[in-house]
């Protein structure tokens, strides 16, 4: 026995299949926030309204309706159409990529856009005037006008979405295909007779050939939509690939340079600190044999010459050399720099560094200004500000790399201009690190000095506790 199925029943299982393909293309448009599948579910939406106001319009043919029912039906339909087929050029100009792919065929669908609109006001308007006979007649001709310029802006698109010759492109343009096939067939059977629309023959029914047709197309369109995904994965993964290839070159370029950094510093080290050692020492030693008082003197200044030389020298090779990258390595530097600032002099130091111990990724023009800051802090106290005790902090916190410095000595106004460099070099320094530097201070309440260098913060490093904290220096309040 064959199964019977009525035409009611054929709609209805129909139309199930084109409501469930819409409820996906949305519901996967709020998952993955992507225009395209909302242009793909309006348009599914659309074309199901446009299914059922057309088939209320025969209903309303056969059953010898007044003639405005009909004809708000006929509108409401062709209405209906007129916005699926809009979400549909938006749909097809996403899935296709016409921007970039096509920029004419793109400004041609503008102008389709615009012929589907103006269509859409000139049925409006007649439909508003009413039925007379030139009403209907102006109508017409506009109407024909329109799909005559319609047509003619599909023909110009049609071959070059042709020539694209894509896989997406392939399933789109045979999904259409089907869709304008079924809607050929469907006027056929209008045209030849063949639409006896009984109720037990749903094929009787044209709409049923149509709704048909719109049905492949969403599955061909379906699998467009899957293939441009995959397309889109395959990109991904090839830019992720180009990425890491291009970190692992930096990689290896970052080590050349820093073998280069290495081998200059250990040639400063050799050759010009043995040399400058030994002008040094031939300097003092050879003072032992001129009785000239005024030689003598000069020999004295070669001498310390020599030796402030050589150490800016160390300077210089301590921050090219790459082993000094840590936190801990910049903290050490200035300890000692500190300590034999002040090993002549009464000033107690109280030194707070962190224990961390990974990389910072300075590079060796940022390590040496954050040490030179802290370099020309601490020479300003030993020479002008009279103080007992010095404390330094260094700490990796929440707002960046922080170094404090602060005595207990004379101070000075802050507020009053100073004719002198070392301000001046500060903020310069400060500035070429990219670091904010807070100097407060008053006299006879000593001076603090803050730098907070920001950019640390994204280096994922710890946050530590000092090494001391019973002897962490109290925190000044940064206005």
């Amino acid at each position: 026995m064959l199964l019977h199925i009525t035409y009611p029943t054929l709609r209805l299982f129909l139309d199930g299949m084109l409501l469930m393909m819409t409820l996906y293309a949305f519901a996967t448009f709020i998952w993955h926030h992507k225009l395209l599948y909302a242009w793909y579910g309006l348009y599914l939406l659309g074309m199901i309204a446009n299914l059922y106001f057309n088939d209320k319009a025969h209903q309303l043919q056969d059953q010898h309706a007044p003639e405005s029912a009909v004809a708000l039906a006929q509108w409401l339909e062709v209405s209906i159409q007129t916005v699926a087929f809009i979400f549909y050029i938006h749909f097809a100009r996403t899935l296709l990529n016409l921007r970039r792919r096509d920029p004419f065929s793109f400004r041609l669908t503008n102008y389709m856009l615009f012929v589907l609109a103006t269509g859409q006001l000139i049925d409006s308007g007649g439909l508003w005037l009413g039925s007379s006979a030139v009403v209907t007649e102006w109508r017409s001709l506009l109407t024909d006008l329109n799909r005559y310029v319609m047509a003619g802006l599909t023909f110009m698109i049609v071959p070059r979405m042709l020539r694209l010759r894509d896989v997406v492109s392939s399933f789109f343009i045979a999904g259409t295909a089907f869709f304008v096939g079924g809607s050929i067939l469907a006027v056929t059977l209008n045209l030849f007779g063949f639409a006896a629309r009984i109720p037990e023959q749903p094929f009787s029914y044209p709409l049923t050939v149509m709704q048909l047709g719109i049905i492949i197309e969403s599955l061909l369109f379906t699998i467009a939509i899957s293939f441009l995904n995959r397309q889109t994965e395959r990109e991904k993964i090839q830019y992720q690939a180009q990425l890491i290839e291009q970190l692992r070159e930096n990689e290896a370029k970052q080590a050349r340079l820093n073998n280069l950094r290495d081998e200059i510093a250990r040639d400063l080290h050799d050759e010009m600190g043995s040399q400058l050692s030994s002008i040094s020492i031939l300097s003092q030693t050879t003072t032992r044999y001129v009785d000239d008082e005024r030689a003598r003197h000069r020999l004295v200044i070669i001498g310390q010459t020599a030796r402030q030389v050589m150490d800016s020298m160390r300077e210089i090779v301590w921050s090219l050399n790459s082993a000094s990258d840590s936190l801990q390595d910049v903290g050490q530097r200035i300890r000692e720099t500190a300590t034999i600032l002040f090993e002549d002099s009464p000033v107690r130091l109280h030194v707070s560094l962190t224990a961390d111990e990974q990389p910072l990724n300075l590079s060796h023009r940022h390590r040496r200004e954050l040490f030179l800051i802290a370099k020309e802090c601490l020479t300003n106290i030993l020479r002008h500000a009279n103080a007992q005790t010095v404390w330094i902090s260094l700490k990796r916190e929440p707002t960046g790399l922080v170094l404090r410095i602060q005595d207990n000595g004379r101070g000075f106004d802050s507020d009053r201009p100073s004719s002198g460099l070392g301000l001046s070099n500060l903020r310069l320094r400060a500035e070429r690190l990219g670091a904010t530097l807070h100097i407060e201070s008053e006299p006879g309440q000593g001076t603090y000095v803050e730098v907070v260098w920001a950019a640390c913060v994204g280096a994922n490093l710890p946050v530590n506790q000092s090494v001391h904290p019973s002897k962490a220096p109290p925190i000044a309040v940064v206005v």
